[in-house]
């Protein structure tokens, strides 16, 4: 499943759960870096939004704010990422403790399970398959199998869900005991589109926070947006794989470094050998928007890799403001004269939706363009 459409299952899972039908335990699996963590915060976010609460992270909060949140728990929406290989298992149990003259033993109830048996919200186990002690196995399959943390039951409104590596992508994931498999709803996560990542990446950070020209390596290199992500028996045992979180990491630390040294130890050090790749590409330069339409005739002398990063360049501009597209028009005429389809096609990958309608609505007089871009569509079906 795409992973723009895991906020529809979560939805289901927490219908499923608020209307007493089932509390099956979403179970989302997949490569490392995808983002399987962060659509469940973002659906969290989302959700405490949609029924007017406010959205707390639950490794933020000091002993007072638990009292307080404790207080007026309507108000509340927690959202828990709890990696259970960084976990004890008293951290799911509680502490014992000796009650009535020491005849008897309680357990001195958690934090975590104290909050969420009062409000809503999302507990995430994270890297649930990488779990193999067998007393925290337990502790973990009593949560997803109960709705309990310890002998604490969790709030009606409150989901969990689990997220693991998929066995491909991880040399130390274990198996789940058969008996516990019906748990779970397991969910088999792909990556992003590399154009939904991009607008992602907008939504999350602004076009201006990262650097685009990223982009544009991507749309010349799609196979390297997953690259290097299996397990292999010629893993070094440190190179990292390119995954979209990589390529986050490094869009966004291009936008404030500036340095080729620099800008060639982060992506090295984030996105393995793909990363010399990426800088090989950026090496070769281009001028910029208004040198473009000024002297579109300087396209002609361009390589493959300096027609992405020109693509990139003029639809920014565009992008920025729709008045850079009567600019445009000129560069775009030469384009079109030129019958140079590869590039249209990149462009019009890089200019935002929205703006691709006010570009079409600007050119419909001019025949050259529109001709352009309707054998260009037509090579594309």
């Amino acid at each position: 499943m795409k992973l723009e459409k895991i906020g529809e299952r979560l939805e289901l899972a927490y219908d499923m759960r608020i209307e007493d039908l089932e509390p099956i335990t979403l179970h989302l699996l997949g490569p490392p870096g995808i983002g399987k963590s962060t659509v469940i915060r973002e659906w969290a976010e989302e959700k405490a939004e949609r029924l007017g609460k406010s959205i707390v992270d639950f490794d933020t909060l000091g002993p007072d704010d638990v009292e307080t949140i404790l207080k007026g728990p309507d108000k509340y929406y927690i959202f828990a990422d709890k990696r259970l290989t960084g976990l004890d298992p008293v951290d799911t149990s509680g502490v014992p403790r000796p009650v009535n003259n020491s005849k008897y033993v309680m357990f001195l109830p958690l934090a975590l399970a104290k909050i969420l048996s009062k409000c809503a919200g999302v507990l995430l186990l994270d890297e649930f398959l990488n779990e193999n002690r067998p007393n925290m196995l337990a502790q973990s399959y009593k949560i997803v199998r109960d709705y309990k943390i310890g002998d604490i039951a969790l709030n009606k409104y409150a989901l969990i869900v689990a997220a693991s590596n998929s066995a491909e992508h991880s040399s130390i994931s274990n198996s789940i005991p058969k008996p516990l498999r019906d748990r779970f709803d397991f969910v088999e996560v792909e990556a992003s589109s590399i154009e939904s990542w991009a607008e992602w990446m907008d939504r999350r950070y602004g076009v201006e926070r990262w650097d685009r020209s990223i982009l544009g390596y991507l749309h010349w290199r799609p196979s390297e947006f997953l690259a290097n992500i299996m397990d292999t028996v010629e893993d070094n045992g440190y190179e990292p794989p390119a995954t979209p979180r990589g390529w986050s990491y490094t869009a966004l630390a291009f936008a404030k470094i500036k340095s080729e040294e620099m800008r060639l130890s982060i992506a090295k050090g984030k996105l393995g050998r793909v990363g010399e790749s990426l800088m090989a590409f950026l090496s070769n330069k281009v001028p910029d928007f208004n040198e473009l339409v000024r002297r579109p005739q300087v396209m002609a002398t361009f390589n493959v890799e300096q027609k992405y990063l020109a693509a990139i360049t003029v639809a920014d501009a565009i992008n920025l403001t729709g008045k850079n597209i009567e600019k445009a028009k000129k560069f775009m005429e030469y384009v079109a004269e030129q019958d140079d389809r590869e590039f249209i096609s990149a462009l019009f990958a890089f200019i935002e939706k929205k703006k691709r309608r006010e570009f079409f609505a600007a050119v419909k007089e001019n025949q050259k363009i529109v001709k352009a871009l309707e054998l260009t569509g037509r090579a594309l079906l």
